[in-house]
């Protein structure tokens, strides 16, 4: 056992060693998928609208893995290989958001061409839009602003990715001339048209993202349900927690609040980590790429996985998942920072997020416990569930570990 521990003990600095140096590979293939949209509306007043200008930014990596950009196949984007593809981008992209049910459509900003801009994520695609709004989409928005208080809004119809990426998201950041702060949003393209007030659209509605919806709350369930990584780490967490580990094996908890109030300490120690770099990635304080995130995450997995099968962690549980946390808080948070919102609006949008990514741990935690009390007493749970997940977890993370690194794709989820 002695031996065993050694060997461990000197595989894992290797490993995090590995992630680093290799972390120059563009590890996107996981990623949950995010747009940056960005209305300016230019002219007209607040209850009616003439010209929208539009940015659209759009992740190269998302466009390649559906219309095959890399035309080479030499896993590189060129300005070439997606200069020469830019009538089939626009072809399927523009059809994908409509303004005023149509009534405001998009046209290419001939003044701005298309062009590539490197994030810390990877590179995007920039189109210049711009949307004419006819005379029936600006009289429709006066008659919506007299019949109710909210004044002038947008109704906008996102469906980007919608039928083959459902991790899809598109954040939407609306200004209008004057010092209101910006309207920001996220979009969901499942979910169909949204009406989104304009910025200072009513003195008697509020125009911060907090206030006028609750996307980004959604969006933080929706972060952890199809975050299988973080699933499976608390899984790998969770399935001890039903048993005593004594000197001659384990045993199964007596009653359920022993394993209960444990595992909500250890969540409560990753949230309180979760919000900490969450709040320090989004204020653009700390910036860490993904290439050395991500790699990272699937090695918290091994690590909580293998402690399952011999004690590495030492019992240090609760600290283990609170760096856990520090790693997986910097996912979502670029893309708040991305959107550039001032301080009070930030910090209601991220409250937002950070309670919806606790609700959704709380479910998922809650239904994987009750399951795992049920099966407590069986008499192969130590040697079947424990020890053989845990050992099929340190597979898949280490798999995740090679997909992130060397950007391939060998599981179909990831």
């Amino acid at each position: 056992m002695q031996r065993c521990e050694r060997a461990l003990l000197f595989m894992l600095p290797l490993l995090i060693l590995a992630a680093l140096l290799f972390g120059a590979a563009p590890a996107h293939a996981h990623k949950a998928s995010d747009a940056y949209l960005q209305l300016h509306r230019s002219g007209g007043t607040v209850n009616t609208i003439d010209t929208v200008d539009v940015r659209w930014d759009i992740a190269l990596r998302d466009l390649d893995a559906l219309l095959e950009l890399d035309a080479n196949a030499d896993r590189k984007l060129s300005w070439g290989e997606v200069r020469t593809r830019l009538p089939d981008i626009r072809a399927y992209v523009l059809p994908r958001l409509r303004l005023q049910q149509g009534q405001c459509p998009l046209a290419l900003a001939e003044a701005q061409p298309a062009a590539i801009e490197d994030r810390i994520d990877g590179a995007y695609l920039v189109l210049q839009l711009q949307g004419r709004c006819t005379d029936a989409a600006a009289a429709a928005t006066t008659a919506a602003a007299t019949a109710t208080t909210a004044g002038g809004t947008l109704s906008i119809d996102y469906r980007l990715f919608h039928e083959v990426d459902p991790t899809h998201r598109g954040l939407l950041r609306m200004e209008a001339d004057g010092a209101a702060p910006p309207t920001v949003r996220s979009l969901d393209p499942s979910a169909g048209p949204v009406e989104v007030p304009w910025p200072g659209a009513s003195a008697n509605v509020s125009t911060n993202a907090g206030a006028s919806d609750t996307s980004f709350f959604r969006d933080g369930i929706h972060h952890i349900l199809i975050g299988y990584d973080h699933i499976l780490f608390l899984v790998c967490l969770l399935l001890p927690a039903v048993l005593r580990r004594r000197p001659e094996g384990w045993e199964p908890v007596i009653g359920w609040r022993e394993a209960v109030w444990p595992m909500l300490g250890i969540v409560t120690m990753f949230t309180i980590a979760h919000s900490i770099t969450l709040a320090l990635a989004g204020l653009k304080v700390v910036t860490i790429s993904p290439r050395i995130i991500e790699p990272g995450i699937a090695i918290t997995i091994m690590l909580a996985a293998i402690d399952n099968i011999y004690p590495v962690l030492r019992g240090r549980r609760k600290l283990f998942s609170f760096l856990f946390g520090l790693i997986h808080g910097f996912g979502f948070a670029g893309a708040l920072a991305e959107l550039d919102l001032p301080l009070r609006d930030f910090v209601v949008a991220l409250l937002q997020f950070n309670l919806g990514v606790e609700a959704g741990q709380l479910m998922v935690v809650a239904v994987v416990l009750v399951a795992l009390l049920a099966l407590r007493h069986w008499r192969r749970y130590p040697p079947l569930v424990l020890r053989g997940g845990s050992a099929l977890a340190v597979l898949v993370a280490a798999i995740w570990l090679g997909e992130r690194v060397f950007d391939v794709k060998v599981l179909p989820f990831s």
